[in-house]
C-alpha cells in the first residue's frame, strides 16, 4: 500500500508541522503514515506501507524524530529481540481531536 499525500494533505490549514517544510517530500509522505495510523508503527510497517526498504524507512524514522515529530511509543517483538515503535509526537486527546472524535478531558 502506497501513501501519497495530496492537496487534501496540504490544505494550507496548517495540518502539517512547518518543519516538514524543510525536508524532503519522502519525509512528509512518512509522516502522514503515522498520522493515518492509530497505533504506532516498526521500521517493517513503515517499510510495508510506503513500499520502500527497510533501511530507507528506518532514516525516515531518524529524521522524523530528530525534528521532533515522531517519539518512541513501545517495544515490540521478544524479550531478545525487542523492536521498537513509533508515533507521532502529539498527545492523545490531540489526536482524538484530530481524527473527529470528542476530547474526553474537557467532560
Amino acid at each position: 500500500m502506497t501513501i501519497d499525500p495530496g492537496p487534501a494533505d496540504y490544505d494550507g490549514r496548517g495540518d502539517l508541522p512547518d518543519a516538514l517544510a524543510f525536508v524532503k517530500p519522502n519525509y512528509a509522505r512518512a509522516y502522514v503514515a503515522f498520522k493515518r495510523i492509530d497505533t504506532s508503527l516498526t521500521g517493517p510497517d513503515l517499510a510495508d506501507r510506503l513500499d520502500c526498504s527497510k533501511p530507507t524507512a528506518y532514516r525516515y524514522i531518524n529524521r522524523l524524530s530528530d525534528l521532533g515529530l515522531i517519539t518512541e511509543s513501545e517495544q515490540r517483538g521478544t524479550f531478545a529481540k525487542p523492536t521498537p515503535a513509533y508515533t507521532t509526537a502529539d498527545t492523545p486527546s490531540e489526536r482524538i481531536v484530530t481524527d473527529g472524535g470528542t476530547d474526553e478531558s474537557h467532560r
